[in-house]
């Protein structure tokens, strides 16, 4: 349980340190502050990689998700992309139990990914439509592992540790928005 407890905290670290980081970057224009929590997301993102295939599908796409949609957009968050690369190696990759359906659950994740990155750009954030709230908090992604988590159970932990990623995120989200001046 105890392993459990810290999996979901990661995940919750990862997402608040990542949001904290972008956030220091765009919305309070800190540089070099955000040069540390976007280490500390980079090494939390390599030990999450290196702890389960499906960890490693997860997280792998999110990466490659907001790479290919622009998002990685200042040279900061190539400290997070060392430190992972620097994690990874030192702890090894997990072993993969059946490269196909890893390969085929790694597809879903990224193109959706992709689709949130996307649209969550396009989203109206003063709307109060369905289709708005749905890709401002980036559903696409939450739902494709919650159907991931029912048809393959080993996937459960990962998809409750995105959830957890998300919380954190938003959390910093709304610090900073409060405090922003």
């Amino acid at each position: 349980m105890l392993e459990w407890m810290f999996l979901f905290a990661a995940y919750l670290c990862a997402g608040f340190t990542l949001k904290l980081g972008d956030d220091l970057l765009d919305e309070l224009k800190e540089p070099n502050m955000a040069t540390m929590p976007l280490g500390l997301s980079g090494l939390i993102f390599g030990l999450l990689m290196s702890n389960s295939e499906w960890d490693l599908a997860l997280l792998t796409a999110i990466v490659i998700g907001v790479i290919l949609s622009g998002k990685v957009n200042k040279p900061q968050f190539l400290i997070g992309f060392i430190l992972i690369g620097i994690v990874l190696v030192l702890n090894g990759l997990p072993a993969v139990s059946d490269i196909i359906i890893w390969f085929v659950v790694l597809l879903v994740l990224l193109f959706t990914a992709i689709l949130d990155e996307i649209q969550n750009d396009r989203a109206d954030k003063n709307s109060d439509t369905i289709r708005s709230k749905f890709f401002l908090y980036r559903f696409t992604m939450k739902l494709s592992v919650l159907i991931l988590a029912i048809l393959m159970p080993q996937f459960l932990p990962t998809a409750i540790g995105l959830w957890m990623f998300d919380t954190g995120y938003e959390t910093a989200r709304v610090i900073v928005r409060r405090t922003r001046p």
